[in-house]
């Protein structure tokens, strides 16, 4: 009868709702964690870089650091370069002038950006060492937020220690 058609009807329209609007938050949660994913890449980057002591500019830096440089941008750079003698008493957070930039690298979700600044994550060669905001003291540790850009209660997190350990919440 007319009646149970327009039922069956009613019941697919309201499945359909549901089902969209579930693909749509798995959706945000997927693009979360893919740029949550390669933000931690490029970490591990950094490290491989220091630990193989990789030649830049034609001499070999302190290390590899990663800094923030805008909302959608960061960058691995490559530290002591400016002729310090003596690695573990330079300066390990990024110097303009000073430290080349080896890599920019933009978020590929354009929805998502780093919510705040973050210190300036550095790695020395050969344990490599890691130090946050200069310091390699132990307890020391920065949090990075990427967020989507139209929800930035809508968070993941990566909490990198002073021993090199990534976390992700």
């Amino acid at each position: 009868t007319l009646l149970d058609v327009l039922m069956v009807t009613f019941i697919v329209g309201v499945l359909s709702t549901v089902i969209l609007l579930n693909y749509r938050t798995g959706q945000t949660g997927i693009l979360l964690t893919r740029a949550v994913s390669a933000f931690e890449s490029n970490i591990r980057r950094a490290q491989n870089l220091a630990v193989a002591s990789t030649e830049f500019g034609g001499s070999v830096p302190c290390g590899y650091g990663i800094r923030y440089v805008d909302s959608r941008t960061y960058a691995i750079y490559a530290g002591g370069l400016g002729g310090a003698a003596n690695c573990q008493s330079s300066n390990h957070n990024f110097e303009s002038g000073t430290d080349p930039v080896f890599d920019t690298i933009k978020i590929i979700e354009s929805t998502v950006v780093l919510k705040n600044a973050f210190s300036d994550i550095f790695f020395e060669p050969p344990d490599p060492a890691t130090y946050i905001n200069n310091s390699k003291a132990a307890g020391a540790s920065t949090t990075v937020e990427l967020c989507l850009e139209s929800d930035l209660a809508k968070c993941r997190s990566l909490i990198i220690d002073f021993a090199g350990k990534i976390s992700i919440q």
